[in-house]
């Protein structure tokens, strides 16, 4: 059985048409913070079903994305699919979707048609390069955008010079938190106004935002000191690498007493930081032969206890059980009906008179298609019509 909704979106409708990271994991997270969250899915579900590791035949990924929702499997490439798309939108708060330009016009679910449906939707749209300009249309995902925005190039600072992509969407995860920020404000808007509005959003904004810091150019006049921090990489111990963090000059003194090198800070060629990273090359060779006569946990002990930022590589799997992410509610444990018992990431935000909560796991492809369609006023013999011509999807869970 669900949970209870708890929060402060208890009341809010959102109908989510999206696939993959950016839209589903926005919808999540207002489905976390209490909205009643309706997944339309396509006859062979959302792509990211068949993104393996797989959970007794469910994909691990999907999970991620796509708790405390509903499901319903439909064709809206019908008339009696897009009926249905319609219906839902009539009762929506919310629509999300990151279809490529003109797909949604097709599907009969773009902006216009729905508005003309529910004048109070508030419409809220993701897509790779956004939706102007000579790129508009060219298909892309999170590590194009890393590419193309020079956030691949730049990781070559912290990673021994070789240009890397993050494994982590950034572009992705920062789009869903943009549709989140853009579909609350859109709603606070419509409380006052009775307006609904569409709201869009891009993975190439998102990259954008998330380097603020680089997309910054001065038009008149020149830029003076290095760029980045140093040292703020991974640097060699004995036995593996650690982080060091030191974004301030005083995080640098407090480093160089730690190491056992006070010369390091007192030397006025490294005093401050835009000087250590113009003489990043010649202070390497030093601080790495330093820290290769201790271990990394010696180290990382020894730095903490100085009040250094510092940090050991580990792995998700031992970050999750980490203490600290126990204390913070981070780590819960829910039940899924086809594998049992899954850890997952807990709700990222703490609210403290209307907290939030998980409303169940991710569900299987249109689980619960017979509930909604009574829900929108069907009734059983046109249910089953829209099952027998393939309309709608699996009804229910499978035995």
């Amino acid at each position: 059985m669900p949970n209870p909704a708890t929060g402060p979106l208890i009341g809010v409708h959102v109908a989510d048409f999206s696939s993959f990271i950016a839209g589903s994991f926005a919808a999540m997270l207002l489905g976390d913070m209490g909205a009643s969250v309706i997944k339309i899915e396509p006859p062979d579900g959302d792509l990211a079903r068949a993104w393996a590791p797989f959970l007794n035949g469910e994909s691990r990924f999907f999970q991620a994305w796509n708790r405390g929702k509903r499901s319903i499997a439909v064709d809206l490439t019908r008339s009696e699919g897009r009926e249905i798309a319609h219906r839902l939108a009539r009762r929506a708060d919310i629509v999300i979707e990151n279809y490529r330009r003109g797909v949604t016009r097709k599907l009969g679910i773009d902006y216009e048609t729905l508005r003309e449906i529910n004048p109070r939707l508030i419409y809220c749209s993701s897509t790779a390069f956004g939706a102007r300009g000579p790129l508009r249309d060219r298909p892309g995902y999170d590590p194009v955008l890393q590419c193309v925005s020079g956030a691949a190039a730049d990781n070559a600072r912290l990673n021994g010079g070789k240009v890397a992509i993050s494994a982590v969407a950034v572009s992705d995860y920062q789009a869903s938190m943009q549709i989140v920020a853009g579909a609350l404000a859109a709603l606070y808007r419509r409380d006052r106004t009775g307006e609904g509005q569409k709201v869009e959003t891009s993975l190439l904004q998102a990259v954008m935002a998330v380097q603020a810091h680089y997309f910054v150019q001065a038009l008149d006049c020149d830029e003076e000191g290095g760029v980045g921090i140093y040292p703020y990489r991974l640097l060699p111990t004995r036995d593996s690498q650690i982080f060091i963090a030191t974004a301030t000059d005083r995080f640098w003194r407090m480093f160089c007493e730690a190491i056992g090198a006070p010369e390091l800070a007192t030397n006025p060629r490294y005093r401050t930081n835009s000087l250590r990273v113009q003489a990043a090359a010649e202070l390497t060779p030093v601080i790495e032969s330093i820290l290769q006569t201790k271990t990394t946990a010696e180290w990382e002990a020894l730095l903490i206890e100085r009040g250094v930022p510092c940090a050991s590589v580990g792995t998700c799997r031992e970050f999750l059980t980490d203490p600290q992410v126990e204390a913070m509610g981070m780590n819960p444990v829910i039940e899924h009906p086809a594998f049992g018992r899954l850890r997952m990431f807990g709700i990222p935000i703490d609210f403290e008179r209307t907290p939030g909560t998980i409303q169940g796991p991710a569900p299987r492809m249109g689980e619960h298609t017979k509930e909604i369609l009574e829900e929108l006023g069907y009734t059983a013999s046109q249910r089953e019509d829209l099952r027998r011509d393939d309309i709608v999807g699996r009804q229910g869970p499978p035995a």
